[in-house]
C-alpha cells in the first residue's frame, strides 16, 4: 500500500500544479486527480500538455473518482456511460489503474429489491468499460444522515447492505471509508472478512468525540486518529497482511478546521497517517525537508 493524497478528501482546491507541490512537500507517494478535468484540458489542447506537471513529477495517480450518477434516469445515464471510453483512455496514458464510485444512500425511484438490481447492472456496466482498459472499479457509500433525507426509499448507508451489493457485482472491489465504515454501524470484523485483492482503495477519518455516529453528517469528520470505534492501527495491519497494494488517503472536513491554511491540514493530514503507519510497524518515508536535514555539512573550503 501506499501513502496517497486525496485533495477532494480533504476539500482542498487548486491548480494542478500547487497539488502535486503539497504532495511531494509531504512525501506522499500517490495523489488522486481530477480525470474528467484532465480528460477537458487535453481536448482544449494535448495530452502531452495536459499531463505535464504530472509527468514531470515523481509520484503516481492513486485514483480517480467517477463523476456519474447513479441515480440518473436511463438516458442520463446511457450518456454518462458513453463518456467512460474517452475518460479511461486518459486515465490509461497515464498508467491509473483504479477508478472510484459511490453508490446512493436513497432514492425516489424504486424500493429497494428493485433498485438493488437497477445499482448492480449499471456498476457492473461501468465497471466493464473500465476493465477494458485494466482499471478496477472501487465502489463505496455514504452513511452521513443528510443523505437519506427528504428521500422516499432508503437503500445504502448501511455496511451490510453495502457489502451484499459489492459482493454481487463481479469484478468490482471496495472503497473503504472508515468514516462511513463505523457510521453506517460497521465493526472490525466484517471489514476483516475482506481480502485484500478485494480492496480498491482505502480512506481513513475518524468521528469527533462529542458526536453520535448514528446522528453524524458529512461534516463531522476529522482527521483520522490512532484508535476509536474503528481501530486504524489494527485497519492498517489487516490491510499490510492481506497484500493491499492500493492507496491509502487521510480525509477530514474543513468545517472541523476552520481559519487553517490547506498547507495546515495537509501536514496535520500527513502526521496523522504517518502515526497510525508507525504505530501499525510499517516504514514511513521522511519528508523530503528530513533528508535534507540528514545531510552532513561539509563546508567549502576557502581557495
Amino acid at each position: 500500500m501506499f501513502k496517497n493524497f486525496c485533495p477532494q478528501a480533504l476539500g482542498i482546491n487548486g491548480r494542478q500544479s500547487e497539488l502535486i507541490e503539497l504532495a511531494l512537500t509531504y512525501a506522499f507517494r500517490g495523489m488522486d486527480i481530477d480525470m474528467h478535468d484532465m480528460l477537458r484540458r487535453s481536448q482544449r489542447s494535448s495530452f502531452e500538455d495536459a499531463s505535464k506537471y504530472l509527468k514531470a513529477a515523481d509520484i503516481r495517480i492513486g485514483t480517480f473518482t467517477l463523476a456519474l450518477n447513479l441515480d440518473a434516469d436511463d438516458d442520463a445515464f446511457a450518456a454518462s456511460v458513453a463518456t467512460l471510453h474517452p475518460l479511461s483512455e486518459i486515465a490509461q496514458q497515464l498508467e491509473v489503474d483504479r477508478a472510484l464510485i459511490r453508490v446512493p444512500a436513497a432514492t425516489d425511484r424504486l424500493p429497494f429489491n428493485e433498485f438493488f438490481e437497477v445499482q448492480r447492472n449499471r456498476i457492473g456496466q461501468i465497471a466493464d468499460v473500465l476493465g477494458s482498459r485494466d482499471i478496477k472499479l472501487g465502489v463505496g457509500f455514504r452513511a452521513g444522515k443528510e443523505h437519506t433525507e427528504g428521500k422516499q426509499f432508503p437503500f445504502i448507508s448501511k455496511v451490510e447492505t453495502f457489502r451484499a451489493l459489492v459482493d454481487a457485482i463481479p469484478n468490482v472491489g471496495y472503497l473503504i471509508d472508515t468514516w462511513d465504515w463505523v457510521v453506517g454501524e460497521g465493526a472490525m470484523d466484517q471489514f476483516s472478512e475482506i481480502p485484500g485483492d478485494k480492496i480498491v482503495a482505502v480512506r481513513l477519518g475518524s468521528i469527533p468525540e462529542d458526536i453520535e455516529p448514528s446522528a453524524a453528517t458529512t461534516h463531522d469528520r476529522i482527521l483520522p486518529e490512532l484508535n476509536g470505534p474503528l481501530d486504524h492501527v489494527k485497519v492498517v495491519k489487516h490491510l499490510d497482511e492481506g497484500d493491499f497494494a492500493g492507496p491509502i488517503s487521510p480525509t477530514a472536513s474543513t468545517l472541523q478546521y476552520k481559519g487553517q491554511t490547506r498547507e495546515f491540514l495537509v501536514q496535520k493530514a500527513q502526521e496523522a497517517i504517518d502515526a497510525i503507519c508507525k504505530e501499525a510497524g510499517l516504514t514511513v518515508a521522511p519528508l523530503p525537508m528530513d533528508l535534507i536535514e540528514d545531510i552532513p555539512y561539509e563546508p567549502t573550503p576557502m581557495i
